[in-house]
């Protein structure tokens, strides 16, 4: 009886493991996404959080979603200043995360040229600041 009752634990044990391996499987699944595109989604660690990003331009935006309400969703712009042409190429710009949560690094994939863009729930902590190249 005791040795039936150390095997049920072990089972509930390895199971229970298992549920959670699966678990952090399915929450880490990133959408393959096509790099030349002219416009992408780039996750934050924020559940409710993505940017938006026109690889042409170099435009982002803070996209917020929710489940309780419309007022739970909108859109953003992060930088009203369109970083170069609106014919230049696709894929020219790409966002890169950094250990900060709200801070991703911008980069102009042709010109070097790298911006720090930052999301927030505060307007006022909402930006984009050039990153001066080494002289």
């Amino acid at each position: 009886m005791k040795k039936m009752g150390v095997i049920t634990l072990m089972a509930l044990v390895v199971c229970c493991a298992t549920l959670s391996a699966d678990e952090v499987e399915v929450s880490n699944l990133q959408p393959t996404q096509n790099t030349n595109a002219c416009f992408r989604l780039f996750p934050t660690n924020n559940i409710w959080t993505f940017l938006e990003l026109d690889t042409r331009t170099g435009l982002a935006w803070q996209v917020q979603f929710g489940l309780e309400s419309p007022n739970d969703r909108s859109t953003v712009i992060l930088n009203e200043l369109k970083l170069a042409p609106a014919t230049s190429k696709e894929g020219r710009f790409t966002l890169y995360p950094t250990r900060n949560m709200f801070n991703f690094l911008l980069i102009d994939q042709e010109t070097g040229q790298t911006w720090q863009l930052q999301w927030s729930q505060k307007p006022t902590e909402r930006g984009i600041w050039l990153i001066p190249p080494a002289k």
